[in-house]
Parts: structure tokens; C-alpha cells; sequence
């Protein structure tokens, strides 16, 4: 006879639920552990990552926190041009000899790297201070920049780099006081990152043509309302760490303090300053030069903006339209500051760029005036070719400038009708009736 307990089959059931219940409170013990484990090892990896991070944040700035030479007023320049060849000699000699700039670094933006020749043509002293390196391609010029930017920090020999273009001119307006770019500079604060400098603009003054005679002499007028609130800087070499915009710069980020400033003590961060300060010092900016260098731009493009988007430029607008934006100026001032100060201190270029042509000379190496250049062509032509026709070949004076017509078959659609060049002598077998 088989006896049933009841209370042991309750017991055993009790049993297995507290066996059930203790292997699920261990089972969460576990799995609480796993995850504080894996969420302890994310933080540990996070921390890692941020002190790793710091660190190389910390190698890359220190760079800059002892980049600058010992502090002194030696000033160098950053650009970058694309065929302004025309415009360089003018430009070089202004800062250079007039400014008191110690050197100057140029990128070329040309596919051919058109100034390699023009630099070997230099002089020996200037072919030391002036810096080119090829940088083809589109959106160079903040690449451009900031390389030049790591080249001076890393000579250590200029406390102050300027990032201008070779169609701005540096101005100071009190050469008494400031003689020189870096009489100015030294007497900055010295928690100033940078200067901020005050575009003025100067445009057309009525010109429609090329003219190959200095910019600062060519365009002497400028409006009333000429200071632009856009800047260029002139920064600290100790202080800089990039440049991402060519108004402005980058301070390293553990000099917070650190600021642009105009020459009243105004805070400038940023491409602009609406206070529009030219009291000690601006940068004249000739914009547009004459109606047919401006059209130029258009098909020269720009080194900081991509191809696709050179079409949009005013450049490329009709004439009637650049004429409405910059022909009509209700009044004319006359501001030749930077002409003035490179004929005083550069007398000899200046005095070179105003004859157009090179004086001819006689047998005995004396010099002629030009109308007695065509008796000494005539007389050599006559024993050549017999009787000359001026009808059929006028004379001109030997060394004039030229401007040679081209073919519309031989240039692009909007390219110059002309090209420079000297007059050496008559064409004797070409003549066109």
C-alpha cells in the first residue's frame, strides 16, 4: 500500500523556486558586473582618447607658444599672386624700400610658374629677400598663407607678418611719427595678436585702358566714402597659429586673451571693423584698376575660389554693369600718398617707370632726343633699302612702346585685342594696303 505526503512534493517545489530565484539574483549580480565592467571600460577608453587628444593638442600648440623670434620690429609678407608679372616691381619696391619690410614670401597660383623668371631677373640683394614658391591649383591662397605662416615661425627672425595682395599698399598716414612699418609695430601693446587694417578703396578714376605706368600714380583719386570696413592683418609671429580666412587669423587657443586690434585699441575679430579707423596706418586697396585690367580678372580667376565659380564674379559683368557699381562717383579726392612716398624714397625707380621708352643713343653713345631718333632710323634704312616711303611704313621713334594687334583667329574670346612689345624698326616686306 503506497502512502502519499503531500508536504513533499510542496517541499521539493519550494526548493527548486529558491534554487530558481538564487541562480536569477546571481544571474543579475553577473550581469550588473559585466556592464559596470564594459561601462568602466568605455570611460577608461574615453579618457585615454581625451588625454591622448590633449596631449597632441598640447605638441601642436607648443609650437606656437615659443614660435616668434626674440621680439623686435622686423616685418615680413605673405601673398599670393596669379599674372600681376606688370604690377610686381612696383609693388616689391614700395614695401620693401619705401615700408621698411625685411622680406617678402610670394606663392605663384600660375600653372607655369611665371615667377621664376622674373625673380632670376632681380637684383641680388632683392632676389635675397624676396621668397617664390610654386602652389598651382584652385583655393590656394589660406593653403598659401598659413605655409608661409609655419616657414617665418620656423626661421624665427620677424616678430610681425602682414597677408596682404599685390594690389594693396600699406599706408602709413604719419610718416613723421612712424617712419617706417616698424616704428609703428614697435609701439604696439604687447597683448595686441594683431594690427587690423582698414581697406580703402580705390577704383576706376575714369580710366578705360591699360597704361604701363605705376598703379599708385595712375589712380591718385579716391570717393569720399573710400574706407571699406573689410581688414587685412598684420599678426604676431608668436602668437599665430593658422590662417583660415585672408582677412583675418587664428590665435593659438592657449591665449584665449589674445585679439586683433585697430590702431584706437578697438577689438577686431573677424573680416571687418565698422569703426573704420585710417588714423595711423591703411591699406589702399586698387580694386578694379582700369576697365579693361578689371575685365582681365575674370578670366585670370581668383586663388580663392574654385573655378566653377569665376563665371559669378563682377569681373565678368558687362561694362555697363562694372560701370554702375564703380564708374559713378559723385566727388573725387585726390589721396596719391603711396606715389608720393615712393618717388621720395625710391627715386630711381620711380623716376625709370615714367619714360616709356628707352633714350636712344647716337654712334658716340651720346644720348638723343627722341625726334632726332628718326634721322639716325632714316639714315640707316636709307643705305638698306634705298628711298624709303614713309606713306607705306611710318617711322617711330627706336624703343617705343607698342601694342601689337591680334588676330581674332590667334586669341580667346574676351582676351586683350593686343599685346605690349617695343619698336625696333619698320616691317619692310609687310605692308597691308
Amino acid at each position: 500500500m503506497k502512502i502519499l505526503r503531500p508536504w513533499k512534493s510542496s517541499s521539493t517545489s519550494a526548493l527548486q523556486s529558491l534554487r530558481t530565484s538564487s541562480s536569477s539574483f546571481y544571474g543579475d549580480l553577473a550581469s550588473n558586473a559585466a556592464s559596470k565592467s564594459k561601462q568602466s571600460s568605455l570611460l577608461s577608453l574615453l579618457l585615454a582618447v581625451l588625454f591622448i587628444g590633449g596631449c597632441l593638442i598640447l605638441l601642436q600648440e607648443s609650437r606656437y607658444l615659443d614660435s616668434g623670434a626674440t621680439e623686435n620690429n622686423r616685418a615680413a609678407i605673405c601673398a599670393i599672386q596669379k599674372g600681376g608679372l606688370r604690377y610686381l616691381d612696383e609693388w616689391v619696391q614700395y614695401h620693401i624700400n619705401a615700408m621698411g619690410f625685411d622680406s617678402i614670401h610670394l606663392y605663384d597660383n600660375s600653372e607655369e610658374f611665371e615667377l621664376q623668371g622674373w625673380h632670376q631677373a632681380l637684383s641680388q640683394n632683392l632676389q635675397q629677400q624676396i621668397h617664390i614658391r610654386h602652389l598651382p591649383g584652385p583655393k590656394r591662397q589660406n593653403k598659401a598663407y598659413t605655409h608661409c605662416t609655419h616657414q617665418i615661425q620656423s626661421d624665427k627672425k620677424h616678430s610681425w607678418i602682414a597677408f596682404i595682395d599685390i594690389d594693396e599698399f600699406i599706408v602709413l598716414r604719419n610718416p613723421i611719427k612712424y617712419p617706417y612699418i616698424g616704428d609703428l609695430l614697435q609701439s604696439l601693446p604687447p597683448d595686441y595678436g594683431g594690427l587690423a587694417m582698414n581697406w580703402v578703396s580705390i577704383h576706376l578714376n575714369n580710366q578705360t585702358y591699360y597704361q604701363d605706368l605705376p598703379v599708385t600714380l595712375r589712380f591718385p583719386n579716391r570717393s569720399q566714402d573710400a574706407i571699406n570696413p573689410h581688414i587685412k592683418t598684420i599678426a604676431r609671429t608668436q602668437f599665430l597659429r593658422k590662417v583660415s580666412n585672408p582677412h583675418f587669423v587664428d590665435y593659438s587657443f592657449f591665449r584665449w586673451w589674445i585679439h586683433t586690434h585697430d590702431t584706437r585699441g578697438n577689438q577686431v575679430d573677424g573680416p571687418f571693423n565698422p569703426a573704420l579707423v585710417e588714423d595711423d596706418i591703411a591699406l589702399f586697396h586698387y580694386q578694379t584698376k582700369s576697365l579693361e585690367e578689371y575685365k582681365e580678372r575674370c578670366f585670370r580667376g581668383r586663388a580663392d575660389v574654385p573655378k566653377k565659380e569665376w563665371a559669378f564674379q563682377m569681373a565678368c559683368k558687362s561694362d555697363r554693369e562694372i560701370l554702375q557699381k564703380f564708374g559713378k562717383v559723385p566727388e573725387l579726392i585726390k589721396d596719391d600718398a603711396p606715389w608720393q612716398l615712393l618717388k621720395e624714397r625710391v627715386p630711381n625707380y620711380a623716376n625709370n617707370r615714367l619714360m616709356p621708352w628707352p633714350h636712344p643713343k647716337n654712334r658716340n653713345g651720346v644720348l638723343i632726343s627722341i625726334c632726332a631718333g628718326y634721322d639716325e632710323l632714316y639714315e640707316d634704312l636709307h643705305k638698306v633699302w634705298g628711298n624709303f616711303d614713309f606713306n607705306k611704313r611710318p617711322l617711330a621713334p627706336p624703343g617705343y612702346k607698342v601694342v601689337v594687334h591680334d588676330r581674332p583667329m590667334k586669341r580667346g574670346a574676351w582676351a586683350c585685342h593686343g599685346v605690349a612689345g617695343y619698336y625696333i624698326g619698320p616691317a619692310m616686306k609687310h605692308y597691308r594696303n
